[in-house]
């Protein structure tokens, strides 16, 4: 197998002096330039959400917090400011947040992975910002050890979203079939994927059939799970194997042919990016590396520098940040740090200003900050 290692670090530039915004930074990263603001968040390693809770046709984040047991709302106004709107109990040791319309009322909800537990829970939108349970947001999977990552997609095409959970001690991810009116078919079932995936995965429509595929991180492997299209959830698996154990990876069309590519970033110092044929397969002998700091943990992707092709930002728990800008040739990788993310966890993109081009969230591991970085 040929590998292209893509070993430059672009000069970056990374300046910290009070702009005209507040108590804003400016922040340069190679040549673009963000406003970093600062955002009080609660303790205990992050879990972060994008969406439009209320509807105003502007971006919103969720946030919570694993020592807190909470959930943040921040709700964005489109020139790239969040505000605090309220904060909301989410059950024992939040780490993971899926957020659709589950009661069928039109409104953003929320689903949260408990870890340490065998429960997710549910908060139900009213559309405003306001989120509440009920006596059904507590659903009890009975999953051993615990629930890590939750979504929330529809992959049995009946319009309505299933619950879609780790279930590490059976090899593979436990599907619960959503009814449409907040609840869910238990005990569901539990899709193969070929090993442990211990810390995310992803879903998305790999081989363009119109149907949602699973993919997840194994012990030295990635599973590849195609949706075959019937009532069942019946899934075809295969493996690809890894030469370093992967912790979290995404899926994103990084080179603009119009397939999705595969972004796998391992416990060591090494982020992979292998193409996709649009088919469902992934070409290996085509794969690139890019060195990475030690301890990467979360991926996000958007589209950074407005070509109309995804970027990926990636956190490490050594400070480092790392974005890796697509193409249809060769890629650019840019690292920055800041004081305020000595170990960064949660990660994500969104055109909070709605100038075109995705500004970052990040969210650190180990104190009570996150920073917002607004292109300017």
């Amino acid at each position: 197998m040929s590998q292209n290692k893509i070993e430059c670090c672009l000069c970056f530039c990374l300046l910290s002096a009070l702009s005209s915004v507040g108590s804003a930074e400016t922040v340069v990263v190679g040549e673009m330039i963000y406003a970093a603001t600062n955002v009080e968040v609660g303790a205990g390693q992050p879990a972060m959400v994008v969406c439009d809770f209320n509807a105003d046709g502007h971006l919103d984040v969720l946030i919570a917090n694993y020592a807190d047991n909470n959930m943040i709302v921040f709700q964005g106004n489109g020139k790239g400011n969040l505000s605090e709107v309220g904060r909301y109990p989410v059950g024992e040791n939040p780490t993971g947040l899926a957020v659709a319309d589950v009661n069928g009322v039109g409104h953003v909800d929320v689903a949260i992975a408990n870890h340490e537990t065998s429960y997710v829970t549910f908060l139900y939108g009213n559309g405003k910002g306001d989120f509440k349970q009920t006596t059904e947001s507590r659903l009890n999977l009975a999953i051993d050890p615990h629930p890590h990552e939750v979504q929330l997609k529809d992959l049995d095409g009946d319009n309505k979203v299933d619950l879609i959970v780790d279930n590490r001690t059976h090899l593979g991810l436990l599907v619960l079939k959503g009814q449409g009116d907040g609840t869910f078919l238990t005990p569901g079932k539990t899709i193969n994927m070929g090993g442990d995936p211990y810390r995310g995965f992803a879903v998305n429509d790999i081989n363009g059939d119109g149907n949602l595929d699973l993919l997840t991180p194994n012990q030295r492997d990635i599973g590849i799970a195609i949706n075959n299209g019937s009532n069942d959830m019946s899934f075809a698996l295969s493996q690809m194997a890894q030469s370093e154990a992967p912790f979290a990876v995404a899926l994103a069309d990084m080179t603009g042919d119009g397939a999705l590519d595969l972004l796998v970033a391992n416990n060591g110092s090494t982020i992979t990016l292998i193409p996709g044929d649009g088919k469902g397969n992934f070409i290996e002998s085509s794969q690139k590396e890019i060195k990475a700091s030690s301890g990467a943990k979360q991926i996000a992707t958007g589209d950074i520098n407005g070509d109309g092709i995804k970027d990926a930002l990636i956190s490490n728990w050594s400070g480092e940040m790392l974005v890796v800008l697509g193409g249809n040739g060769s890629m650019e990788t840019l690292r920055f740090q800041h004081s305020k993310l000595a170990n960064p966890w949660a990660v994500a993109l969104a055109d909070l200003n709605e100038d075109g081009k995705s500004d970052f969230i990040i969210a650190d591991g180990d104190s009570q900050s996150a920073v917002v970085f607004v292109s300017q």
